[in-house]
């Protein structure tokens, strides 16, 4: 699997992912089908919460996906990192713009004549507002892309990723990371605890749990990735621009440590590459990842805040 390293019964490296925008507000948990997803984003949006891409090699068998969320273009460039189709529901004039510029394409919930057939209203949802009751079907989201003529593998062949995988990846990093707490701002936080049994990092949001409602289950990722950057508020909206391409520091965890490390990324076609201080080339783990983007007033920890 070209984003996970795990083992495949077929090549897949052909295949077009599928990049999808999750609702992470906390009145529309919890979240449905991203435990299928082999790659989480999570980046701020405006009113200082966040918002999820989720990267999915294969969603055919996901039976229920969301809630969607309207998408901003800095998700819409990591969406094009990976030659993705995009899944949305409605988003910014900008990034209508950017996805336009870029050919990027993508299904949306919101505007388009194939809307009714791969998206719906989950009534049980609507109780917290019409904006957090979208969902999908992975099948439903295949077929509308059939229909619109989206092509479901890349036109190159193999995609380069910008990944590269080993079962030893825990040996790059240098410090302990049993514990992680990624602030993106004052309002939001998620934090993670290794768990040995499993080779996983265990998520925590909202001082609860992070669950799939599809399985009940406690997200767990084998990789985590902090990537820094610059952003600034747009508009009184206090929409964002975040700097997806250049250079930036950050860290990667994984098998309860973690290393600094470098990601840079030529323009808005390419995937991001990802390197040690020194040059060297990061392996990340076999397995799912969690990839935060935080800008200079959001942190990372190590430790435990006393009590």
């Amino acid at each position: 699997n070209p984003l996970s390293g795990a083992g495949m019964e077929e090549d897949i490296s052909e295949q077009r992912p599928w990049a999808i925008m999750i609702n992470n507000i906390e009145q529309a948990l919890p979240q449905c089908g991203v435990s299928n997803a082999e790659i989480i984003y999570e980046i701020p949006a405006e009113g200082g919460v966040t918002r999820m891409m989720a990267i999915f090699t294969d969603i055919s068998d996901v039976e229920k996906i969301g809630s969607l969320r309207s998408i901003r273009p800095y998700y819409a460039d990591v969406g094009l990192s990976y030659d993705a189709i995009v899944i949305h529901a409605g988003g910014s004039q900008e990034s209508y713009t950017e996805m336009s510029g870029y050919n990027v394409d993508h299904l949306d919930g919101v505007l388009g004549t194939y809307a009714e057939g791969a998206f719906y209203r989950d009534p049980d949802r609507m109780k917290y507002g019409l904006e957090h009751s979208m969902f999908s079907q992975g099948s439903a989201l295949v077929k509308a892309a059939q229909d619109e003529g989206f092509s479901l593998e890349h036109e190159s062949g193999a995609y380069d990723y910008g990944l590269t995988f080993s079962e030893e990846a825990a040996e790059q990093c240098t410090e302990s990371a049993e514990y992680v707490n990624i602030r993106f701002n004052g309002y939001k936080s998620t934090t993670f605890e290794y768990d040995a049994a499993s080779g996983r990092y265990l998520a925590w949001q909202y001082g609860e749990e992070y669950i799939d409602s599809d399985t009940g289950e406690q997200m767990g990722f084998t990789n985590l990735l902090v990537l820094n950057t610059s952003m600034s508020v747009l508009d009184s909206v206090g929409r964002l621009a975040v700097r997806t391409t250049g250079e930036g520091e950050g860290y990667f965890a994984c098998g309860g440590k973690y290393v600094p490390i470098v990601w840079s990324r030529e323009d808005n076609t390419s995937p991001f590459k990802y390197s040690l201080a020194d040059g060297t080339p990061l392996n990340w783990g076999v397995g799912s990842s969690y990839v935060a983007v935080i800008a200079s007033y959001g942190s990372v920890s190590f430790e435990r805040e006393a009590e």
